[in-house]
């Protein structure tokens, strides 16, 4: 959780009462000591205010299990992702990623286990993902990355291979760890994330359906 709020509030209320304080000083030349009294309560009050504004956009942009972005934020940021790579001449690329037999996993280990699955999941996302990429989860056992500045559909290989190999490494004896990854890229597949998500989406199912295949 950031502290953007707890920081502004306190240098607001630090403002406020230093015009209060020369407000005094300067109509009275003096500044009592009840001015003073009250100043640890103002910081105290002004810390408390920014921790209630950083949870609350902690909230509205985090997904509350995983500690990721969520699917509002992404919907809300692609605006601001998608003219910055117009004004660059850059593209964005969409990784669809749905786990591979989440539901067993979770009926066979107990929903605990699940969501340790998906936390676990979640940190080798980020870590397989640029400080620039945007990881989140979409709903359910499904995440999406945005990855700013790819072209061609060829540059989200070696992404997509950092993500294998990295969820090999959280697997264990009882529970394999594998995921299937459609991917689009704006400009040339698709202009709103809608339509990336959704030929991402078919990419990704077939893919499960080429896994089963070879069952």
């Amino acid at each position: 959780m950031k502290y953007k709020g707890r920081i502004a509030t306190f240098f607001l209320v630090l403002g406020i009462n230093s015009i209060h304080m020369a407000y005094y000083y300067i109509r009275d030349g003096f500044i009592s000591g009840m001015e003073y009294i009250g100043l640890p309560f103002l910081v105290i009050l002004s810390l408390w205010l920014g921790r209630q504004y950083d949870r609350a956009k902690f909230l509205s942009e985090k997904d509350a299990l995983t500690g990721i972005y969520n699917r509002r934020y992404v919907e809300g940021i692609f605006f601001k992702i998608k003219a910055a790579a117009d004004r660059k001449g850059h593209g964005i690329a969409v990784l669809f990623i749905d786990v591979n037999n989440f539901k067993t996993i979770n009926d066979h280990f107990g929903h605990k286990e699940g969501d340790n699955l998906l936390k676990a999941i979640s940190s080798q996302l980020k870590k397989s993902s640029k400080d620039t990429d945007i990881v989140a989860r979409w709903g359910g056992d499904e995440f999406i990355i945005l990855s700013p500045g790819t072209l061609k559909t060829d540059n989200t290989h070696e992404l997509m291979e950092r993500i294998h190999q990295n969820l090999k490494m959280i697997s264990t004896t009882n529970i394999e760890i594998s995921v299937s990854i459609g991917t689009a890229i704006y400009p040339s597949e698709g202009n709103t994330l809608d339509d990336l998500l959704k030929i991402a989406d078919e990419k990704m199912y077939n893919m499960k359906i080429r896994l089963k295949a070879l069952c």
